[in-house]
């Protein structure tokens, strides 16, 4: 039996042990002699080029060809397409790279390659194929000839491919290989292969030939065949068109043979329709090139084509009608073989009553030619077949498919014409062919066109059927037969004009409007016979017609006109008569509207004469019959039309205009003035007011009226209707009337119309534009303005007297004010109406006056308006509104001022810069220098004094955004100072009113929004500025600085963050020589540019502020000039930079202030009331105080006990000044600014014993922790820890900001380091509440019912220092738990941890929180901005969790279970880590890129809030609740929905649990091995942990390995050693250490314990609880007491009460007596 690996070996016939290899077949077959060596194809015909020789052995071919196209050519073998195509690919890019050698090597087989891959079933394939041939060519050129017969066949297949792509690239290829000139010498060099090639395709291939059955589906193959079949049609018709006349006969004995075999004839009745159309076009084209050929299958040919001329498929009707002409043109005897009436006249009837099958658009050229080849025998008697054949083709006129195709319908009217006409010029020969002709005329042309004419549903008129039937009558009319025509054209019009006037007559309604329009088009192509020859189509055009068409724009083009004939004449003559008859005696609305256009288009005077004659009878006239006729006839007719309710008056006045050419200039005036006065409808007169602006340069009389004042008044009157109707909204159709009105004469220019008119126009809309200000409605208002702004865009379009220039301004005013406004409700495309308009106008006037400046003019006006906007701006959108329209307003300045070109800025548009600069310099106000007194900015000599002014900080802002703004569009930006300064200082104003106002200004989005925006682009102005302007305006500041000191923090704004050293911005020795003196602007100037300077500039200014403060004595340190000067800007320097060097000085300086002490004992105000003290002395404390503190953080190294003991002493002596002037902590800015420096002191020496003297060893003294705890500590917190506590109780309803949230901001922070021990012993005033039963001391619970409320605080170090505070308590909380729990207590199953902690943690701020965050997804990211509401709630909830889950850390086991069981039952932990997952980030990472969880985090009192603390702190309390609660959590999560499920599983798996995973396990590593029964070791690479408990007799080892998920997951136990008890008591004892470690909330070493302990209670003696046999509960840990009376069992009380609950019975599990 073979074995199991050889299962491909196992099918394998007796005998045969070795598998069969075709290579080494073909090496036996070849040894042998047998094996084929001619030719690899189908068979071995000589010369064949399908078939191409290949070598003798493969071995042969694979050592000659190189060794990536050998590669290459074996991937062509494969079936897979996409494989084909990267082969051929890497094979172009091979022909390419490869020399030429190795690429002519290729040619002996690209042949047979070619062959095939041209007939590869997949397009790919067929294209990147022609592609690597066009490649090929372009390398190889004349080395492709000897195998051109081998690929002309296939090549020429492929350039009739049917998919378009492969047959261009193949085309391509072919124009490459062979200049034009050359291609048809390369068809006749192989033309005999290529036919034979092409033939063998269509008489023998199958589908089965030319693919294998066997890997091709049997749809691909007939696809195949039908392609290569239909290719092959085609490529034999370019053959034979392409070669000469005298190379094709040589064909002619394949192509007899092609016609005699039936194969063929069976593929013109194919079902595939390519394939019957290539037959088509093959026998068309054998017609024209062989006719000899076709001459003996005559028979065939012509029943084929012409039995089938009814084709109605697209693709196969062309090729039809192709091979018919060229059949009866090439073929004589053609008709001789087919049955007309029965089998040829039949199709072409139904063809032709179809209207060409829906093939008109490409078969109706061809009836033409084909009708002229029908020979005369077949004609009939009376050319009866001509009748018929126009008669089924009038039928197919009216067929429904045709009427509905526009294009349709033209080419088969255009065919239908072009045939009747020549039908005509070549049928009248004799006498006898009159009456044809009059049948043809009456019948065929008078039917079409009565059909055109009178029939509502037909579509013939919007072809070029009357412009047809015009050039049929002329050419009938101008011939060299017209008498024979003569009676026949006459008996045509009289009877048209007979049938219209009948139809006129019988009265046309509102719906025959269709046969007035005919009708008007008709005589309108008689007399222009080209305006209707190109027909309409049904595609859609885009039309855009212009809003203010100028008088050129809507003058008609002349056409040629033609005379014509007396018939036609009469007609039109008749049908003008007859429709005035109806109009004027019956009303007739249609018949007026085709008399108008009759009498425009063909004004006759006789006709003129019949109407007066018609009218009035024969009267004899002094004047002309165009003068009577307009002034007898047309005025009456239409006053009297005016009092109809539906008149037709402008029709009227179109018939009026075409006569007043023919009247005198006289007559045309007073003609005007009367029409002027009759005229009430609007557009009536607006359509004279068109035409008489029109025709103004034909007669003087016109023109008189245009400018007369009787046309004035009233277009006045016109203009104060519309206003008026505008602006009360109603009757909106005659406001559009009169708006049409207006606009058209704006739009005239006052060279037309009289300019004074043009004056009033402007002025009433001017004032209805002002009106509108007082309006609220906004759709009116947008109706006015669209309308303002057509007329004034029309005003200064058309302007061309700069006289009139001023009437504009007004409205430009107005129009410009209402774009810079966005607070104005209009619709944007109203907005940008007007906007088009006062650019337009302003346009025109600054053209004009060359951008003049001066007082009240135009320009000076706009500047008005857009610092008037700028002043009530609110928003940044409205900002925006105004700085585009301020952009937009230069622009058209600089478009249209002239300027030399090498100028950079036109002198113009500079000079309107500064005007349009908004000046005035705004100065820091008292609340403001205070703010950066106590905050540290600067330092101050005195306490700001005086009243504070009030400051509009919005106006500031957006007025600095815009002069900015300006200075940045302007090209000479950095040469005005005073510009700069202005801006720069405006800056800083609001930088510090934001630190100052952080809380307030939150709630104004739009005013943080435009402060970045300030902040970037002055970042953006001053990294521009060169050096040069940048020194000079500096050196401007330090100037200006001399009278406001404050002005020195503008030059944060242009000095670097740290200058270098090869920055010379600032001179530091010259700096120090010109501010020698430190009064109070200089030392805030040193303070400013110290936070600039580098190292070396820093060590240069401390050295000689170190000089002059150690050349001070006591008396004089505090005077101007004096020490504490130098002492401030030392202190300046310390925070910028504070090095080895700056320390030693440092030090240096510090002894010099204890010097002072001691020479001057008053200099400190220790332990004194601030009442009475100077302010000079209160900021030479400050200052003081402040160097203490920065010498306890820069360089307490470099102090000795004695400098300890004296900063140490002088805390505590400040402290109780503070204490004592505490009444004043409210209401005095010096006690504030005093106690804020204080607490600063004390955080920071807190902060450095805390938290820096643990780490950092030998830089502190070894006793500082000492006495600080023993002694200075509780001198300090004594005073502070109270003073915190009032200040907050005051502050708590009160707004914190300014000054006072610094304050608070120092105190709270001092207080967050009060000591446990100091906490604990605070001297804060008892504070119980009633009915709060606590085990607390009262001490203890008055601290917590303090300092929790303060977790609420509206201010967020508040909440910081009291979480610190109780934090240090809240670990001793759990002690008195514990000694509360009484024997009746004791089976309680849950308790609350600490009660204040839990109220704010279900007050109704967090249940609210939870709710909204509930609704949110799990993944959904809440983000909670600082200094909101919700920020202040969120912060004191998560601190109120953190505080509860470090308590619950440091409780016992049994007080763990009953306090998570408490939060299980009022579903705390559901809502907290609900809301946790919304407030962490998705992607937990800090600004360093580092996973948050990895780092403890820490709350600082003195910080302010951040965007991102919120989120950090959610990942904090995650963290610990995982560490400290992981069973309650574990439980959530299981609760979830699946997504939330996996969401919460993922990102725990990847930022968290290999945290906490290595943080136990270290912890592990860390416990001291005091225990030697019990060891721990653990495994960090695994993630595992071994424990191993060892008893007298029992060694227990069992390893526990945590999930990749810890500790959401299940954590594995398992056991490596089993010594000295059974198998089932070690399971036993297995699960019971799984149940604790999955269901304790702690840590793995607290599971291991109460395992330890459960076993070590089973060893002692103490029975297992019979329910669920263990010593130890699995949940709260508890020993088995309840004890059955029967059988004395013990029970833990929680398995008991499960065992009542489920069972129903209050039964002993074990004897079943009542328990």
């Amino acid at each position: 039996m073979p074995g199991p690996g050889s299962k491909k070996q196992a099918q394998r016939t007796k005998g045969n042990t070795k598998p069969s290899s075709s290579s080494e077949a073909a090496k036996l077959l070849l040894g042998a002699g047998t094996a084929p060596t001619g030719f690899i194809g189908f068979g071995f015909q000589s010369g064949s080029p399908g078939y191409v020789p290949a070598s003798h052995s493969l071995d042969d071919v694979d050592t000659s060809l190189d060794a990536d196209i050998r590669m290459v050519l074996r991937k062509l073998s494969k079936r897979d397409p996409t494989t084909k195509v990267k082969a051929l690919q890497e094979f172009s890019s091979l022909c390419k790279e490869k020399d030429e050698q190795s690429v002519k090597a290729v040619l002996p087989y690209w042949p047979r390659i070619y062959n095939k891959m041209t007939l590869d079933v997949d397009h790919r394939v067929r294209d990147v194929t022609q592609s690597a041939m066009n490649t090929l060519v372009l390398r190889m050129r004349k080395n492709l000839a000897p195998h051109l017969k081998n690929l002309m066949g296939a090549w020429l297949l492929s350039q009739c491919d049917t998919y378009p792509t492969v047959a261009t690239a193949a085309q391509q290829a072919f124009q490459t290989a062979f200049p034009p000139a050359k291609q048809t010498d390369a068809l006749v060099f192989c033309k005999q292969e290529t036919s034979e090639y092409l033939i063998d395709n269509i008489l023998r291939q199958t589908p089965l030939t030319l693919s294998d059955p066997k890997t091709t589906e049997k749809e691909d193959m007939d696809n195949k065949y039908n392609r290569v079949l239909t290719s092959s049609l085609l490529a034999l018709r370019r053959q034979l068109t392409t070669l000469p006349s005298n190379q094709i006969t040589s064909l002619s004995e394949n192509m007899d043979n092609l016609l005699k075999d039936s194969k063929f004839w069976k593929h013109g009745k194919s079902e595939i329709i390519s394939v019957r159309a290539a037959v088509y076009t093959f026998l068309s084209g054998l017609c024209q090139t062989l006719p000899e050929v076709v001459a003996p299958h005559s028979k065939k040919v012509s029943t084929h084509i012409l039995h089938n001329i009814d084709e109605t498929d697209a693709i196969i009707c062309p090729c039809v009608w192709e091979a018919a002409l060229s059949l009866v043109s090439y073929i004589d005897d053609c008709w001789q073989h087919i049955n007309v009436e029965k089998a040829f006249w039949p199709k072409l009837r139904k063809y032709l009553e179809n209207g060409c099958n829906g093939n008109a658009t490409l078969m109706g050229g061809d009836l033409l030619p084909f009708l002229s080849k029908v020979p005369a025998t077949l004609l009939g008697e009376g050319n009866k077949f001509y009748i018929e054949f126009f008669n089924y083709m009038k039928l197919g006129l009216s067929k429904d498919p045709v009427q509905s195709s526009a294009s349709e319908l033209g080419a088969v009217v255009r065919a239908y014409f072009e045939c009747i006409q020549f039908v005509l010029k070549s049928a009248v020969k004799t006498s006898k062919d009159e009456a044809f002709l009059e049948i043809m005329m009456s019948d065929q042309v008078m039917g079409v066109l009565h059909a055109s004419l009178f029939e509502s549903t037909s579509a013939l008129h919007k072809t070029s059927l009357y412009s047809l039937v015009v050039n049929l009558l002329t050419s009938l009319e101008t011939g060299d037969k017209t008498e024979k025509y003569r009676n026949t054209l006459t008996k045509f019009w009289r009877d048209l004009g007979v049938t219209v006037s009948e139809r006129l007559g019988s009265g046309l309604g509102s719906d025959d409007r269709y046969l007035t329009d005919r009708l008007i088009q008709f005589v309108r192509c008689l007399l222009y016979p080209q305006s209707g020859l190109k027909a309409k189509s049904d595609v859609k055009v885009k039309v855009k017609f212009a809003e203010n068409p100028s008088v050129e724009e809507l003058s008609i083009s002349p056409e040629e006109t033609k005379e014509l004939s007396g018939e036609a004449k009469e007609f039109v003559h008749m049908i003008t008569i007859k429709s005035f008859e109806m109009a004027h005696k019956h009303s007739d609305k249609q018949n007026l509207h085709l008399f108008a256009a009759l009498i425009e288009l063909l004004p006759d005077e006789r006709t003129i004469k019949d109407i007066i004659s018609n009218c009035h009878g024969d009267v004899s006239i002094d004047q002309s019959h165009s003068g009577y006729f307009v002034f007898n006839v047309c005025l009456p007719w239409l006053h009297q039309s005016q009092e109809l309710e539906e008149s037709d008056a402008g029709q009227l006045i179109s018939v009026i205009c075409s006569f007043i050419p023919l009247l005198e200039s006289s007559v045309v005036k007073t003609l005007l003035e009367e029409l002027c006065k009759t005229i009430s409808s609007l557009p009536v007169f607006y359509s004279l007011l068109n035409k008489m602006i029109q025709m103004q340069k034909q007669t003087t009389g016109v023109e008189n009226w245009l400018h007369s004042d009787s046309l004035g008044e009233k277009i006045v009157s016109v203009a104060q209707t519309v206003c008026e109707k505008s602006l009360k909204n109603c009757d909106e159709d005659r406001v559009q009337q009169g708006w049409d009105i207006l606009t058209l004469v704006l739009s005239t220019g006052i060279d037309r119309v009289k300019p004074a008119t043009v004056h009033n126009i402007l002025q009433i809309i001017h004032k209805s534009l002002m009106d509108l200000e007082l309006k609220q409605d906004q759709q009116q208002a947008d109706l006015a303005v669209k309308f303002v702004a057509k007329a004034t865009t029309s005003f200064f379009l058309h302007l061309k007297d700069s006289g009139m220039l001023q009437a504009g301004e007004k409205l430009l005013l107005s129009l410009f004010s209402i774009c810079a406004d966005q607070s104005l409700q209009l619709l944007d495309s109203t907005r940008q109406e007007a906007e088009t308009a006062w650019i337009s106008g302003i346009a025109s006037v600054v053209k004009e006056t060359g951008g003049f400046l001066q007082e009240g003019s135009i320009l000076y006006q706009f500047k008005d308006v857009l610092h008037k906007q700028l002043s009530k701006t609110e928003t940044m959108d409205q900002f925006q509104g105004v700085v585009l329209s301020t952009e937009k307003l230069l622009g058209v300045m600089k478009d249209n001022v002239p300027s030399e070109d090498d100028v950079e800025e036109n002198p113009v548009v500079a000079v309107f810069l500064d005007e349009l600069f908004v000046k005035g310099q705004p100065s820091m106000t008292k609340s403001l220098m205070e703010y950066c007194l106590v905050s540290g900015r600067l330092s101050f000599c005195e306490f700001p004094v005086g009243p504070d002014k009030s400051l509009n900080l919005t106006q500031i802002l957006y007025t600095a955004l815009f002069n900015v703004q300006l200075l940045l569009t302007s090209a000479h930006r950095y040469d005005n100072q005073e510009f700069l300064v202005a801006v720069l200082r405006s800056v800083t104003l609001v930088q510090v009113y934001q630190d100052m106002e952080k809380g307030l200004l939150v709630r104004f989005p739009e005013i943080v929004k435009g402060i970045a925006t300030l902040e970037e682009k002055i970042k953006l102005l001053v990294q521009g500025m060169p050096q040069r302007n940048r020194n000079t305006l500096i050196n401007f500041i330090l100037d200006r600085c001399k009278d406001d000191g404050c002005m020195s923090l503008s030059l944060s704004q242009i000095l670097p963050d740290v200058m270098s050293d090869s920055e010379s911005l600032v001179d530091v020795s010259s700096l120090i020589e010109r501010l020698s003196e430190l009064n109070e602007p200089n030392i805030q100037i040193l303070q400013t540019v110290a936070q600039h300077l580098n190292v070396a500039g820093l060590t240069i200014l401390a050295e000689v502020m170190v000089a002059r403060i150690i050349s001070c004595d006591g008396e004089t340190a505090v005077t101007m000039d004096g020490g504490i000067s130098a002492l401030s800007v030392l202190n300046a320097i310390l925070k910028s930079k504070a090095n080895e060097e700056m320390a030693d000085l440092g030090a240096s300086v510090l002894m010099q202030v204890m010097n002072w002490k001691d020479e001057m004992d008053e200099l400190l105000l220790c332990e004194c009331n601030l009442t009475d003290v100077e302010g000079v002395k209160v900021l030479a404390n400050v200052e003081i105080v402040r160097f203490l503190q920065n010498a306890v953080q820069y360089f307490p190294e470099k102090l000795s006990d004695k400098s300890w003991d004296f900063i140490l002493c002088t805390a505590v002596s400040l402290i109780q000044t503070v204490d004592e002037s505490e009444s004043l902590l409210m209401m005095s800015v010096p006690v504030q600014v005093f106690t804020m420096s204080v607490c600063q002191l004390v955080s920071e020496i807190a902060h450095a014993v805390e938290d820096l003297l643990p780490v950092k060893q030998g830089v502190y003294p070894n006793n500082l922790a000492t006495e600080w705890e023993e002694f200075f500590s509780e001198g300090i917190y004594a005073s502070l820890l109270p003073i915190f506590n009032r200040l907050t109780e005051n502050l708590r309803k009160k707004p914190v900001k300014g000054v006072m949230e610094c304050l608070l901001r120092g105190v709270a922070s001092a207080a967050s380091y009060c000591p446990k021990q100091q906490v604990l012993a605070h001297k804060l005033p008892a504070y119980l509440i009633a009915d709060q039963l606590s085990p607390l001391p009262d001490s203890l619970q008055s601290l917590i019912n303090h300092m929790t409320p303060c977790l609420m605080f509206p201010h967020r170090s508040v909440q910081i220092a009291a979480f610190h505070i109780l934090k240090r308590v809240v670990t001793e909380l759990p002690s008195y738990d514990k000694e509360e729990i009484t024997d009746t207590e004791e089976e309680q199953t849950s308790r609350s941890p600490s009660v204040s902690l839990i109220q704010i943690i279900r007050n109704k701020h967090s249940t609210t929180l939870g709710s909204v965050l509930m609704d949110l997804n799990i993944d959904h990211i809440f983000i909670v901005e600082p200094f909101t509401e919700i920020y202040q709630h969120v912060l004191a909830y998560l601190l109120s969790w953190k505080l509860l889950l470090i308590s619950f850390k440091n409780s016992p086991a049994e007080l763990r279970s009953k306090y998570a069981a408490y939060l299980q039952e009022h579903g705390c932990m559901n809502q907290l880590m609900c809301a946790i997952f919304r407030l962490m980030p998705d992607v937990p990472l800090n600004k360093d890129k580092a996973n948050i969880f990895e780092k403890a985090f820490c709350l600082q009192a003195i910080d302010g809030p951040g965007s991102s603390e919120v989120s950090e702190l959610a990942c904090s309390v995650y963290k610990d609740a995982l560490k400290t609660t992981p069973a309650l959590v574990r439980l959530w999560w299981k609760d979830q929905d699946r997504k939330s499920v996996s969401y919460v599983d993922k990102f725990t798996s990847k930022y968290v649990s290999p945290v906490l995973c290595t943080e136990e396990i270290s912890s592990l590593d860390s416990l001291e091995k005091k225990d030697v029964n019990f060891t721990v070791k653990t495994r960090p690479s695994t993630r595992e942990v071994v424990a191993i408990h060892t008893l007298e007799e029992v060694c227990i080892e069992v390893v526990i390995t945590l999930p990749p998920n810890y500790p959401l997951g299940n954590i594995t136990v398992s056991s490596e050693k089993k010594v000295g008890v059974t198998a089932q008591q070690w399971d036993k004892w297995l699960l019971q250490l799984n149940i604790f470690l999955q269901h304790q909330n702690g840590t793995i070493m607290d599971g291991l314990k109460i395992w330890r302990r459960n076993i070590d209670k089973r060893f002692e003696g103490v029975d297992d609880c019979m329910i669920c046999f263990s010593v130890l509960h699995g949940t709260n840990f508890q020993l088995p007491r309840l004890c059955c009376r029967t059988c004395k069992k013990k029970f833990h009380s929680a398995c008991l009460y499960k065992w009542f609950q489920t069972s129903h019975n209050s039964t002993c599990p074990l004897c079943r007596n009542l328990f």
